[in-house]
């Protein structure tokens, strides 16, 4: 895996993540990482806890809105605060917020900024901790599903978002494919999406030419272009880039919504509970 926090979008949390993995690494006493009972929590506490876990280090994990009561501690800020990550030491204390940074640049060498979610900083935190976790490399394509949860998607295109795919691409972490290579896409991200046209071009995919598989998709996204929503970026990642992990039977955007269906009929608490499990334990949702 290339190490995250040599990549210039994390540039500026590098310094205090790098800061914050040395004296995580080194801690004998249990560190609490403590985040909002809600999916970005989990899916922020989970590389952490990944890391901690097949590194040996003793920690604790609790959901909740409430301020950190113990230390050392590694504390999730929620979407009102956009100050990055934040160390003191004597003991360690990390809090970690989203922040807008720069992904890539026009052509006209004009900044394109996005959202560095707590979900990729955390991910880069946890490779500075104990960068050979199994586990922390199973979920490596969860390195920017907060991005795919952040509203940024909907409203534009998102420089960070594209960023870390295709680093994730690049290294061999995901393949980025169109819908009718996923196997069972979540209908509930795509309710415009007729179930059945989409079965019969994914049977007959593999014997399609290029210009055929071009008129195909055409055909499939018609009816979402007479729709405000979803946008135009994240249709395009909805029907032509696909995230698949290696192994994985469905895409990153269905995962996300099974994992989401948690909180439907569950406890908040309980279902981040479920969703770090899983992810800890398999690498998926």
């Amino acid at each position: 895996m290339r190490e995250l926090l040599r990549e210039e979008v994390f540039s500026a949390v590098r310094s205090t993540l790098s800061s914050a993995g040395e004296a995580m690494a080194t801690s004998s006493d249990a560190i609490l990482l403590l985040a909002p009972p809600n999916l970005i929590g989990a899916l922020t506490i989970a590389p952490i806890e990944a890391a901690l876990l097949d590194s040996g280090i003793p920690y604790r994990r609790r959901f909740g809105t409430e301020d950190p009561n113990t230390q050392p501690f590694v504390h999730i800020l929620g979407p009102e605060n956009s100050s990055g990550a934040v160390l003191e030491n004597s003991p360690m204390r990390l809090s970690i917020a989203y922040v807008v940074v720069e992904g890539l640049r026009g052509h006209h060498g004009d900044a394109r900024k996005g959202p560095l979610t707590t979900v990729s900083q955390a991910h880069a935190l946890a490779q500075s901790i104990y960068p050979d976790s199994g586990r922390l490399r199973r979920m490596r394509p969860w390195l920017i599903s907060g991005n795919w949860l952040d509203s940024a998607l909907d409203t534009t295109y998102d420089p960070v978002y594209t960023t870390l795919r295709d680093l994730l691409l690049s290294e061999g972490s995901i393949r980025v494919v169109p819908i009718p290579e996923v196997g069972c896409p979540s209908a509930r991200n795509s309710p415009w999406l007729d179930a059945d046209a989409l079965e019969e071009v994914s049977k007959q995919w593999g014997m399609m030419d290029l210009e055929d598989k071009a008129r195909a998709m055409s055909n499939l996204t018609k009816p979402a272009l007479t729709s405000s929503t979803p946008s135009s970026a994240r249709l395009e990642e909805l029907m032509w880039h696909c995230i698949l992990g290696n192994e994985w039977g469905t895409d990153l955007a269905t995962q996300i919504r099974r994992a989401s269906s948690y909180w439907e009929g569950e406890l908040p608490h309980l279902a981040a509970g479920t969703v770090v499990d899983s992810l800890l334990r398999d690498g998926q949702c």
